[in-house]
């Protein structure tokens, strides 16, 4: 029985089912030898409240339970004695510790009392176990609890303590010491559970999209002209992609007041002042049992739609925090959103500082003078708070968009002011340095829609005399890829197969795998799981990854501009943890044994059970299937590296990290450092701030002063994820600069981009292929897969010599290795040699 395996106590463990006066029945559960955790019926509505999305491993929650009671320090005293004890007896796995596990519990004791009682109780379980390690699914856990309830006056019988077991031991830790890497102070668990609404949404977007009207000309040649503008260049090249990017519905139909009625609109659901008069007939125990057990009788009345009047309200934070990217991004949502070529919705949109003024988003003089608005204040708050005075905001004609950054939507003010208007304000778009995170208030909670990241670097180094362009992300060199070989990723798109592999996507370019594979984007942040990939109505090709470990989301690139999306998907009858994705007909479809669901472009679902889609995917899996077997049993197979630990020249011989290239071949050879003339090329690398610690405020100061940046820029570094403090430097340099921030509490890691002489040639590792660039332009650039266990092969742009497993069909002309050494490699190298004589 599932549930007795779930509910079972262990001798010699912490927690034990405490017995009621006659020794039988179990109602509470208590640490051993010790105090009361909790009651069962307690214990067991907190169960029922997280079954929903699925529940942790018992002894973790009664661990949370124990933490979070009046007497919680005392309780993880003595849970930490115990543990301690049963991990020495046991001698159990070094890498496991319990350490994380107790620091995790006095993080939940150190709450404010108010979140450790009632409600807010409740929802911190929500928080903390919502997608944790080990739980039990959804489906398992209702059925876990109810087979309890059931058995409940007998369980003494069945649940009497067995051997302890230490596999379910390291279970129950091991879950709340990976939950000390996610919540890893008590503000970051209040930071988590002010995104929780009250009551779980579990529905998209449900705006309906009834009529379209078509003004693209004026809409796209709007954006142009701001393009061609330098002043609004930055704004105006976000716009298009962000059009292809929002969720956000173009229309907007409102029902009337009229009423139908009739015998059909009667329903079980509905307003209590709906309620069929016949109801109160009923005596008072009668009634109440309807009520509760939606017996009793609604009228549903139908309101036709109406198309009414409807304004939307742009307000765009200009405080000091908004400044930079953030205020970019803001503008550039706002105006995507106003002049959108499919909207009919009229929009206003004002800036607000510590008051508020209406700007005109119409030509690109006035978008100019809007993006001029700026206020020194560092929120909002008060223009937010003046707007709503001198503005009623009538929900059934306007919604209001809010645009500002994830630093002011964090400061107190800020936050005051949302509460207070969290009914008017509709949605809030929250700006990162390149990030932009869409939520909406609706049912008296937050929910996240989307989140949009935007290629900036790519973007805006479109020049304003050129005509705006989506550049693939495919890379310049003229060379087929050496790929780590890599089973799980791969998936078919018409007649090719690709791999996802470390942030790369490949495309195989031969099904006898006796030619190399072509990149097809790099950089991208996508986890390991199923992929599919589509051509959306623009021509542009959108990749679809399902990771089973984001549970209810998915996430898209798209492979033209570079734009990278995650969807939560609102149908929580489908577990995606059990699914697998597929394309037929150029359409995204999740698949199961029997089920298939059609994925629309806004990711709402549609259950479908056709013969057709059937055969079509049963026909992907088994091409599939035959294809990756035909890879794995593939006896050609190789080692890439990817990283360049050191580089010498000695006279026309070069070593790359110990190694020589000889007939196609790296040997090893480590005496070539030790031998006399030999040189070293330098590093160049970047210093990367992975954490700023308690002093960003130092850390700022420190990078301006010792910079060529200015306080913004240093501040920008700071905010950011993994910033750039120093970009191609010397190594000596760079640790330097690292021990300094490191100690004001920052923490710096070093990331090598490529070698250079002292003449200024380069020698850089790109995914596998070994680049090299002379300092004289006479010379000209080529290429050497850096691979053991295989011939490699030399490449310029013209020529090649080698290994044919690297060469595209007709792209170069074949030449002798000794021509293509006198003609590239030795040039290269004497340049190097010969360099101040």
């Amino acid at each position: 029985m599932e549930f007795q395996k779930y509910f079972q106590s262990y001798h010699d463990y912490f927690w034990e089912w405490e017995n009621n006066s006659d020794g039988q029945i179990h109602d509470a559960v208590a640490i051993s030898d010790g105090q009361t955790i909790g009651y069962v019926q307690f214990v067991v509505e907190i169960l029922d409240f997280l079954s929903d999305e699925g529940i942790p491993p018992f002894g973790s929650l009664l661990m949370a339970i124990a933490a979070t009671n009046p007497e919680g320090e005392q309780a993880i005293e003595m849970i930490h004695e115990i543990a301690k004890k049963k991990q020495l007896e046991k001698n159990s796995n070094p890498n496991f510790r319990i350490g994380a596990s107790m620091d995790f519990l006095k993080i939940l004791a150190a709450l404010p009392e108010e979140y450790k009682r009632g409600e807010k109780r409740v929802l911190l379980f929500q928080t903390i176990f919502k997608d944790c390690h080990n739980r039990i699914s959804a489906e398992r856990a209702k059925r876990c609890i109810a087979d309890y309830k059931k058995r409940q006056p007998y369980v003494y019988k069945i649940l009497d303590k067995i051997e302890f077991n230490e596999p379910n031991f390291i279970k129950d830790f091991r879950t709340l010491a990976l939950l000390k890497a996610k919540f890893p102070l008590v503000q970051s668990l209040l930071d988590a559970m002010e995104n929780i609404p009250s009551k779980e949404l579990r529905e998209k977007l449900d705006d309906e999209i009834l009529e379209e009207k078509n003004s693209t000309e004026t809409a796209v040649g709007f954006v142009d002209q701001l393009i061609e503008e330098n002043k609004t260049f930055q704004v105006g090249s976000l716009i298009k992609c962000l059009w292809s990017g929002f969720n956000i519905p173009l229309h907007h139909n409102h029902p009337s007041e009229q009423p139908l009625g009739g015998i059909s609109d009667l329903t079980n659901k509905g307003d209590f002042d709906k309620l069929v008069i016949s109801e109160f007939a009923y005596d008072d125990d009668v009634f109440m049992s309807r009520i509760a057990n939606n017996e009793a009788l609604f009228i549903q009345r139908e309101v036709p739609p109406e198309s009414e009047k409807f304004e939307r309200i742009l307000l765009i934070d200009a405080s000091l925090k908004n400044w930079g990217n953030p205020k970019i991004l803001s503008f550039a949502s706002a105006i995507a959103i106003a002049r959108h070529p499919k909207t009919d919705i009229a929009c206003r949109a004002f800036v607000l500082g510590d008051t508020f003024k209406e700007i005109i988003l119409e030509n690109v003089n006035q978008v100019i003078d809007a993006l001029g608005e700026l206020n020194g204040k560092l929120d909002c708050a008060a223009g937010l708070d003046l707007f709503f005075k001198e503005n009623k905001i009538n929900s059934k004609s306007q919604e209001v968009f809010l645009f500002s950054s994830e630093e002011s939507l964090k400061l107190i003010p800020m936050r005051n002011a949302l509460s207070t208007y969290f009914s008017a304000i509709k949605y809030v778009f929250e700006m990162q340095l390149q990030t932009i995170s869409i939520y909406k208030h609706q049912n008296k909670g937050r929910k996240q829609l989307q989140q949009i990241t935007l290629p900036l670097d790519e973007l805006w180094t479109v020049r304003k005399n050129k005509k705006y362009s989506k550049k693939a992300l495919t890379g310049s060199i003229p060379i087929l890829y050496p790929a780590e070989r890599s089973y799980q990723n791969v998936f078919g798109c018409q007649d090719d197969f690709y791999t996802y592999i470390n942030g790369n996507l490949f495309m195989f370019t031969s099904e006898q795998f006796d030619k190399g594979f072509l990149k097809i984007a790099s950089n991208l942040k996508l986890g390991n799981g199923n992929f599919a990939l589509k051509t959306n109505d623009r021509e542009e090709k959108i990749l679809l990854c399902h990771n089973s470990d984001l549970k209810q989301k998915v996430q898209t690139f798209n492979l033209n501009t570079g734009i990278m999306q995650e969807y939560f998907v609102s149908d929580y009858k489908i577990n995606l943890a059990t699914v697998n994705v597929f394309v037929y007909n150029n359409e995204f479809y999740f698949y199961s044994e029997i089920d298939f669901w059609h994925i629309a472009d806004d990711f709402k679902l549609t259950w479908l059970r056709e013969v057709k889609i059937r055969q079509a995917q049963l026909d992907y899996s088994k091409r599939k299937y035959e294809f990756v077997n035909s890879y794995k049993f593939n006896k050609l197979k190789y080692t890439v590296i990817k990283r360049i630990d050191r580089v010498y020249i000695h006279q026309n011989l070069l070593n790359v990290n110990g190694y020589t290239i000889s007939n196609f071949l790296f040997e090893k050879d480590n005496h070539l450092a030790r031998r006399n003339g030999t040189i070293r090329l330098e590093e160049r690398v970047n210093l990367i701030l992975k954490n700023k610690g308690k002093s960003p405020l130092e850390i700022v100061k420190y990078i301006k002063e010792n910079t060529n940046k200015s306080l913004k820029e240093a501040k920008d570094i700071v905010d950011q994820d993994f910033g750039i403090v120093l970009e191609n430097v010397t190594k000596s340099d760079a640790e330097k600069f690292k021990v300094v921030l490191e100690r004001s509490g920052a923490v710096c890691y070093i990331e090598i981009q490529y070698f250079q002489s002292e003449d200024g040639s380069k020698i850089s590792n790109q995914d596998g292929i070994l680049v090299f660039e002379s300092s004289n332009p006479e010379i000209e650039k080529f290429y050497i897969p850096f691979i053991f266990h295989m011939q490699t092969a030399y490449m310029s742009e013209q020529e090649f010599a080698g290994n044919d497993y690297f060469i595209s069909e007709h792209s170069q002309d074949e030449i002798e290795e000794e021509n293509f050494r006198e003609k590239y490699i030795n040039p290269f190298i004497s340049n190097i040699v010969g360099y101040g004589f």
